[in-house]
């Protein structure tokens, strides 16, 4: 359900939302939900930020490190009877507090965080594949 609100910005602010709006072809209505759901999950996860991912998506990375899917990757990497936020920390070069921040931000967001790991996972298995098939015609017969 989307509610109808009114909101006054000044002048110098709608004109620069209208000239990023233009330029990123994104309505200013939509543009504007986006910075508030953003502006509204880092005050609930101060070391969250949002940037475009790869593919131009939005996604959730630690202000001071990698993206959160790649933190929940190391951890799920782990076997369970040596998972820890150590672990994991030690793994990927982070402060245990970067990989808590990252886990806090996943565990609020499991489907987002978990269907961006999901579509990883496939184009990763789609290039080795293609990769492989590639190699086939390189091989002596």
């Amino acid at each position: 359900m989307v509610v109808p609100t009114n909101v006054r910005i000044p002048e110098d602010v709608d004109a620069a939302l209208r000239a990023y709006s233009a330029a990123v072809s994104v309505s200013r209505s939509a543009l504007l939900v986006r910075a508030l759901r953003e502006w509204l999950e880092m005050q609930k996860h101060p070391r969250i930020r949002f940037a475009p991912g790869a593919t131009g998506e939005r996604r959730a990375a630690l202000v001071d490190g990698p993206e959160v899917w790649s933190v929940a990757e190391s951890w799920l990497q782990h076997p369970p009877e040596v998972r820890s936020v150590a672990s994991v920390a030690d793994a990927v070069g982070l402060a245990e507090l970067q990989v808590e921040a990252a886990l806090a931000y996943w565990a609020d967001h499991r489907a987002e965080i978990d269907g961006l790991l999901g579509r990883i996972h496939a184009a990763q298995d789609a290039a080795l594949a293609e990769w492989e098939g590639s190699r086939a015609f390189d091989r002596p017969q």
